[in-house]
C-alpha cells in the first residue's frame, strides 16, 4: 500500500516535478544522447537509401549490357535520344564489323570470290576508327559492307573468328544491315543491347529499388582501364563479377598470346584477395551461356583449357567445369588472406544479359538477398 501510494504521488507531480529534480549535468547528458540518437538514425536512413554495386570483369564479358538491362528493368527504358544514339552507334559497329573481317581476309591470306572487294574495303579499314564518335555510314559504305558479308571468302574468315577480333554481335548486325541502315528504321531494345560501345573511366547509374538507391558503377574492363578501379572501390557494397564463358577460344585483344578465360581466373582470384571487399557481397555471372552452347558444336575446350576431363559438346559438363574453376580461383584467394576475415556472401549465376527475363529473374532473386542482408546488418530488420 505505501508502494502504491509513493507512485501515485510521483505521478501526480507530473513531468515538470520530475524535470525539476533534474540537474544540469543530467540535462546535458540527455540533449547528447538525444543528438547521438539522432545521428544514427540519420546514418541508419542514409546506408538504408543507398547500396553501392560495382560490375567488374575484363573486357567484353558484357558488364555495360548489364547496365543496359538495369535501365530496361529498373529506369522504365531509354529516352527517345537515346534511340536515335543507338542507331549511330550500330552503324558504328557495323564499320568495326567490316573493318575486323577486312583485315582478317588479309592476315589470313583468304582470297575474295568477289576480286573487286581486294581494293573496295581499304576505305572501310580506313575509316574506323574506335575512339571517334559514332555517326551514320555512307551509303558507298553500307554497300561495300553487305557485299562483303555476302562473299563465300568472308564466311570462311568468319567461321575462323577465334584467331582474330571481331564483337560478339558482328554476324546479328550484319545479318541485318539492310533494315539497320534503312532511313526510317527504328532500332529495337534487342539491338541496343547487342550494341557494343567500349567503356572507358567510370559510369555510374542510380536505380530507386524498395526504399533503397542502387548505385551501380561500370568500368572499364581492359587492362589499361584497370588502374581507375581503386577510385570506385570505397563504400562498395556489392560487386558483380562478370565472366564470358564463350572466350576459352580467344586471346586478349591487348596481349595476342593470353588466354582470356585464364585473364579472367586471375582476375577474380584477385578481386577475392582485396581487404576492401571482405565485407561486401560477391555475385559471380557466369555470362554468354548461349554463345557457349553454339560454340562447344564446333570448338573443344580441352583443346584451349587442357585441364577439361569433361565430354566435348556437352554444355551441362561444360557449365559446371567453368563454375568449379571460379569456385577454386576464390578458395586459392581465401587461403591466403588472414583467417579472420569475416566475408559476406557469395553467390554463382549463369547468365545469358542480352536475355532481358533471364536477367530479370537473377536479379529479383539476388535483390532480396542483398537487400535482406543489407537491412539486417544495421539492424532495421
Amino acid at each position: 500500500k505505501q508502494w502504491y501510494q509513493r507512485r501515485v504521488a510521483i505521478t501526480a507531480g507530473g513531468c515538470c516535478g520530475l524535470r525539476q529534480q533534474h540537474t544540469s549535468d543530467e540535462a546535458k547528458a540527455i540533449e547528447s544522447n538525444k543528438r547521438i540518437n539522432k545521428k544514427i538514425r540519420d546514418a541508419k536512413n542514409q546506408f538504408r537509401r543507398e547500396q553501392k554495386i560495382l560490375l567488374l570483369g575484363t573486357g567484353e564479358c558484357g558488364k555495360s549490357t548489364f547496365i543496359k538491362q538495369m535501365r530496361i528493368i529498373l529506369g522504365g527504358g531509354f529516352p527517345e535520344e537515346q534511340y536515335e544514339y543507338y542507331k549511330r552507334v550500330i552503324h558504328k559497329n557495323l564499320l568495326q564489323a567490316g573493318a575486323s573481317l577486312a583485315g582478317a581476309m588479309r592476315s589470313l591470306g583468304i582470297q575474295y570470290h568477289d576480286e573487286s572487294l581486294q581494293n573496295d574495303t581499304i576505305p572501310i579499314m580506313e575509316n574506323f576508327n574506335e575512339n571517334q564518335e559514332p555517326c551514320l555510314l555512307s551509303r558507298e559504305d553500307v554497300d561495300v559492307i553487305r557485299r562483303l558479308w555476302e562473299d563465300p571468302g568472308v564466311k570462311e574468315c568468319f567461321d575462323r573468328r577465334r584467331e582474330y577480333q571481331l564483337l560478339d554481335s558482328a554476324k546479328y548486325f550484319l545479318d541485318k544491315i539492310n533494315d539497320l541502315t534503312d532511313t526510317s528504321y527504328k532500332v529495337t531494345l534487342d539491338d541496343i543491347l547487342r550494341s557494343r560501345v567500349r567503356t572507358t573511366g567510370i559510369i555510374e547509374e542510380v536505380f530507386h529499388v524498395d526504399r533503397v538507391d542502387l548505385k551501380i558503377i561500370d568500368v572499364g574492363g581492359q587492362r589499361r582501364e584497370r588502374r581507375k578501379w581503386i577510385h570506385s572501390f570505397e563504400g562498395v557494397t556489392s560487386v558483380i563479377f562478370l565472366a564470358s564463358l564463350s572466350e576459352y577460344d580467344m586471346v586478349l585483344q591487348e596481349c595476342k598470346t593470353r588466354n582470356r578465360t585464364e585473364e579472367s581466373l586471375q582476375l577474380f582470384e584477385e578481386i577475392n584477395r582485396y581487404e576492401t571487399f571482405v565485407r561486401a557481397s560477391i555475385i559471380l555471372f557466369l555470362n554468354k551461356k548461349d554463345l557457349l552452347e553454339e560454340k562447344l558444336e564446333r570448338v573443344n575446350i580441352v583443346d584451349h583449357l587442357p585441364r577439361y576431363q569433361g565430354p566435348p559438346k556437352n554444355l551441362d559438363a561444360a557449365l559446371l567445369f567453368f563454375k568449379q574453376e571460379f569456385l577454386k580461383a576464390r578458395d586459392r584467394a581465401i587461403e591466403s588472406t588472414p583467417q579472420d576475415w569475416c566475408r559476406s556472401p557469395f553467390f554463382v549465376h549463369f547468365t545469358c544479359a542480352t536475355d532481358t527475363e533471364n536477367i530479370q529473374r537473377i536479379f529479383d532473386a539476388i535483390k532480396s538477398t542483398l537487400l535482406s542482408e543489407h537491412l539486417k546488418e544495421m539492424g532495421l530488420t
